[in-house]
Order: C-alpha cells, then structure tokens, then sequence
C-alpha cells in the first residue's frame, strides 16, 4: 500500500529551519518576535535561542505543528507542567503589615518553569536567570522574583475577581562579577490582581508599599515614577509612523540603549538612495549562509527601516524625553514644549488623583521617564523607592501595573493587576543606616 505524504499539520518539525519554514519564512517568524530577519537567518543554522522558546512554542501549539521537544530546548507542547509545592510560609514582620491591611498570605514554589521567565521579564533579567532541567527534561528556574509566581499562583488556584495577594521568600538573580549585590535575597510583596480601578489600585499599592517600609523602620527615601502610557502619546503627538513608534517602544521597554535606536534610526536615512538602488539576483549564490531569498527580505526589512522618517527634531525631543526628571508639574510642562501637539492633559489628572489616593502629598517625589525599564512586561505606572545612602543598592522596594502578564501566562483574556515588592535585607540595612532596628 502506498504511503500518503504528510501534510505540514501532521509532520513533526525537528529543527529551527523546519519551524521557521512552517511559520510563513524568515521574515514571517521575524515579525512575529520581533527581530531583524538577519537574527532569524542565524536561528535556521544555529537554532532559537532561550529567550524565544516560549513564545514559538505557544505559536506552534495555537497553529497546531508537532515540534520535536528539542527544537525549543526541552519545551514539551504537549505535557502539562507538573505543580510543583511550595514551602510553607513563614510569618515575619513584613508579611505580618500586609496581611493587617487586608492582603492574603501566598507561597509559591522557589521551583518555577523557565518559559515564563524567559518569555515576559525583558532582555536584562533573562541573562540573570538561573536555568536547568530537572531529570524529566522540564526546564526549570529559580524564581527571579515572586510576581511571575503569583500570578501563575492566581490562575492555577482558579481564582478570580479582584484579589489581594502578599507573599514573601528567597529569589535568585545571578550579578556580575564585582557588582556587590547578592545573588539570593528575600522578597516580600504584594499583589491586586483583577482590579478594574487602575488609579485607585496603583495608589492602594503606592500607600501600602510606603506604610510598609515605614512601618519596617525606614523613615528617608525617595520615590521615583513613570508610566509606559506615556510614550506612546508623545510618540503620536511627534507624528511618528507607526513602524517607527512600534521600534521605539520596543526598545524602551525592553531595556535598550534608547539613544542608540534614535540614533540609528537618523542613520538609516542616509542610507535610502542606497538601499533603492540595491538590487538581489535570485538565482545568485548563497552567502555567509544567507540564501538569495534570505538577503532580499532582509534587504526589503532595510528600506522599510529607512521609511520610518525621523526628523532632527523629533530625535532631539526623544533624546530629552529619555532624560526627563523632576517634579511631576515640571516633567508635564517640559514635554508640552517637546511636543505640544501631545495630549498629556489625561495623565496631568492621573498623576494628581494617584498622589491623593497614596497619601503622598509632601513626599519626596520624582517622575523620571528613564525609570521602572528593566521589567519588559510593566504596561502602566511604574515606581521605586529609594534611599540613595545605599549606594548600588539604593531600590529597596519596586513595581508596576503590568495588564497584559496574566494573559501571556494561560488567562483566556486580559487581567488587571499591579503590584510591589521589597527586597527586605535592603529594608534592613536602610533601617540600621537610619537609626532605627532592624
């Protein structure tokens, strides 16, 4: 009996140029992770890098390809991640001023899966994970902090509505060499997740934050603010093409050197006569590993990069959008001048109303729009607090609104939440380094 071919639906994929073909080609899985089509010519040779693994394999599983577990580092699609327990949750002072103010005692297990991680928590804090599989083949992390955990505490647990989740435990970052940081460090937080109020929320947390580390003995800090909404409509109010204001969020959400993409971007101009004359033999041979079709669409990514038409002008207000800091009346009237034509009347009310609803009226206070951008997946308000004596360790406590996470990790739709966490042995040592006990 004569064998059928297989279909692509059916044809299990067992390397990175067999998925990318799947996909739609280089440039169709460019687009997707949103990578420059050279970065996915490599992947064809060398295979997908961690950083990609979750993301195409939640792609494949909605398109409904058999990808071999080995293509995505040991990612089964199939299996279900087995849950894992956590240890039961000691109740310390921290914990302590958060369950009193009406929050809910959480543990989750240090053990995580690494896809999440690897997926939503920005390029910065990917290469600070510790990652390894367990004997089963399932690739594991110890938890970098304990917001992921949560929320994938929240969705497991089936709950629902709004929620106000408090946890504490150890988390793990790896730091380079001679940074003087720890690689294991306590964390306690809080979380609101399900929240329809995102002012009143984000306030609730700001206030619940500061009565915490107050109550902790920490009398001197600042805070620092920004919000992720905030780009967008200047980016708008500039006049920016909605290809070039797509690579500039990305980059400033994911922790690039923003002035190196506005920079690049002014360059990429110079080159459009060029790249209109440039011309691809189809038939011509394959170089560097680069098949004639590869060069093409990456040439054709090149012009498109090259339309995105950035002014001198609009570059300079971006350079000093980056740099802005001050009060917050002060960072609203400055980016009137830059673009006028930016309507920031909407956060002018929201930044009012989340300084009344936090009780911060009188406290040190600053809106940085450099801040809050080494976590990829904050969407909204973001915010530190600080106490600059420590040095290197100056953020004693952190977080941000972050609307799309729960969703990316399983939710059927969007989920609202924001929350912070204190890194309490920098609590501690403020604590002391102000007289008090810690």
């Amino acid at each position: 009996m004569e064998e059928k071919p297989q279909t692509e639906m059916s044809r299990r994929l067992s390397s990175a140029a067999a998925v990318i073909d799947a996909l739609g080609g280089t440039k169709a899985v460019a687009e997707l992770l949103g990578v420059g089509q050279s970065a996915v010519s490599n992947y064809r040779k060398l295979g997908f890098p961690a950083r990609t693994h979750f993301a195409l394999s939640k792609i494949c599983a909605a398109r409904g390809l058999d990808v071999a577990d080995a293509v995505f580092g040991g990612i089964d699609l199939a299996a279900q991640p087995v849950p894992r327990a956590a240890a039961s949750l000691p109740q310390t002072r921290a914990l302590d001023v958060l369950t009193q103010s009406g929050y809910q005692a959480l543990a989750t297990a240090v053990l995580q899966p690494a896809a999440p991680f690897i997926d939503r928590m920005g390029e910065e804090m990917r290469r600070r994970l510790y990652m390894f599989a367990d004997p089963a083949g399932e690739q594991l992390c110890l938890r970098p902090d304990l917001t992921i955990p949560t929320a994938l505490a929240y969705l497991a647990q089936a709950m629902s509505g709004r929620r106000q989740l408090a946890y504490e435990g150890m988390a793990f970052r790896y730091q380079s060499r001679g940074a003087g940081k720890p690689e294991e460090f306590i964390q306690a937080g809080l979380e609101i997740i399900g929240g329809t109020e995102a002012v009143t929320d984000d306030g609730q947390v700001l206030r619940d934050m500061v009565q915490t580390i107050e109550a902790l003995g920490v009398a001197d800090y600042d805070i620092r603010l920004n919000h992720f909404g905030m780009l967008p409509v200047l980016l708008q109010g500039l006049g920016l093409t909605p290809r070039a204001a797509a690579r500039l969020e990305r980059a400033y959400h994911q922790s690039a050197d923003f002035d190196a993409m506005v920079g690049q971007m002014l360059a990429e101009q110079s080159s459009r006569a060029q790249l209109a004359d440039l011309s691809v033999n189809p038939n011509g041979p394959v170089i560097a590993g680069r098949s004639p079709a590869d060069i093409a669409t990456r040439l054709e990514r090149l012009r498109q990069d090259a339309e995105t038409q950035l002014t001198e002008a609009q570059a300079e207000a971006l350079r000093r959008y980056g740099a802005l800091t001050g009060s917050v009346d002060s960072v609203l009237a400055q980016l009137a001048e830059l673009a006028p034509q930016a309507d920031m009347s909407g956060f002018a009310t929201y930044w009012q109303t989340l300084i009344n609803t936090a009780g911060l009226a009188g406290k040190s206070l600053t809106l940085s729009m450099s801040g809050g951008r080494k976590m990829a997946y904050y969407t909204g308000l973001s915010f530190e607090i600080c106490v600059p004596a420590l040095g290197r360790q100056a953020v004693i406590a952190a977080g941000g609104r972050y609307d799309d996470l729960l969703q990316a990790l399983g939710a059927e739709a969007p989920v609202p939440a924001v929350g912070g966490a204190l890194a309490l042995e920098r609590v501690a040592a403020a604590t002391r380094l102000q007289g008090g006990v810690a």
